[in-house]
């Protein structure tokens, strides 16, 4: 069966959710809703609880806090971040559909290929972070030199550089902070002057339940923080005498901050 949903377009999996809406429309209400219901729990499983169809269907995954190396051949090496998931197109072309992944591209003779989004990306000899989050990707060269097509634009990122673009636009590059960028292939994670919000975020990425950030403007202080990726419950001990957050831990992994 996993086999076979991998196979599956992603039209299809919509499509699985309104035929059982159509099979069941003139069952008694409950029993449709029940089965509707069902469909969208196997799309959208709530708190990320258990592998959606869409995860099933790709080549590779990782589950939450799961990092994993793939080398694809000598040319091209991905190690795959947390909740992330990638198909194999070709033996040096991947598709990044969702999470982060390093790549390594060793001199190779036709640049390797990462389809991430609305962009593609080229490179022959350099090592870049590809993240895929939301509707944004954003890709950070490391080492070398990686070439970025959106569609009729193509722009090249040095060592240091970085840029984000979604279906509507490409941003212009900008100076990226690579200690932040690569800090979780160290096994840590580190921030410097952002939100809360985008640190609660992250640390959903890497553990297992829910953290759920309930004061807004606890989420808009900015912070200074790095801790280990097997730490993140540390994290929220932090986060909670550092920054005056109260913290209440429910069944389930779930946690509020308040």
């Amino acid at each position: 069966m996993i086999g076979t949903i991998r196979t599956l377009p992603n039209k299809w999996l919509v499509g699985v959710a309104n035929a059982y809406v159509e099979l069941f429309r003139n069952v008694p209400f409950s029993a449709a809703r029940l089965a509707a219901s069902v469909a969208v729990l196997a799309l959208r499983p709530p708190l990320g609880a258990w592998p959606s169809l869409q995860e099933l269907r790709a080549d590779y995954r990782t589950g939450t806090g799961e990092q994993r190396q793939l080398a694809l051949s000598r040319q091209m090496t991905v190690q795959m971040n947390t909740q992330t998931r990638i198909n194999v197109n070709a033996q040096e072309s991947v598709e990044l559909l969702a999470g982060e992944a390093e790549i390594l591209a060793s001199g190779a003779r036709q640049p390797v290929s990462v389809q991430a989004g609305a962009g593609r990306l080229l490179a022959q000899s350099a090592r870049f972070n590809v993240r895929h989050t939301d509707d944004a990707v954003c890709v950070t060269c490391l080492a070398g030199a990686v070439d970025v097509l959106w569609q009729q634009r193509r722009l090249t990122l040095d060592a240091g550089q970085q840029l984000v673009y979604d279906a509507q636009g490409m941003q212009a590059a900008t100076r990226a902070a690579e200690n932040e960028v690569s800090a979780w292939r160290t096994g840590a994670l580190s921030f410097v002057g952002k939100p809360l919000a985008d640190v609660v975020a992250e640390i959903n990425r890497y553990r297992p339940g829910k953290v759920l950030l309930r004061n807004p403007e606890l989420g808009r202080r900015l912070v200074r923080m790095r801790f280990s990726i097997a730490q993140t419950d540390g994290a929220l001990a932090m986060i909670r005498d550092l920054y005056g957050a109260q913290m209440t831990s429910l069944p389930g992994g779930i946690v509020l901050l308040s």
